[in-house]
């Protein structure tokens, strides 16, 4: 027994497939996007940690220490940072006034 399919279903099929295909590969764009932060912001840095929280990062201080691990808690002067490496029963709070750069690993080999 011959199944006739009617070419108006199999365009519409045809449509909707195209249209979800096109769609679902424009959320993981939009979920990859970091915030953008405003540089010449006096909050740079504070942003920059907030958007780390439950991440590692690597903090150089102004007195040119670095201090890496879990940035937990970001307040308005100060980050706590814990399981600091090589110090890992250890946290730390740091004032964020004395944050000179944060380093983060955003990419893999």
């Amino acid at each position: 027994m011959k199944r006739h399919r009617n070419p108006l279903l199999l365009a519409l099929v045809a449509y909707f497939v195209c249209a979800i295909g096109g769609f679902a590969g424009t959320i993981p764009q939009a979920f990859a996007e970091e915030q953008v932060i405003d540089l010449n912001s006096p909050e740079a840095m504070r942003h920059t940690l907030e958007q780390q929280v439950g991440k590692r990062a690597k903090l150089k201080l102004v007195s040119g220490q670095d201090l890496e691990g879990n940035v937990s808690k970001v307040g308005s002067h100060a980050v706590v940072v814990t399981e600091l490496s090589g110090m890992e029963f250890f946290d730390a709070t740091v004032r964020i006034d004395q944050v000179a750069a944060i380093m983060i690993k955003v990419r893999t080999k």
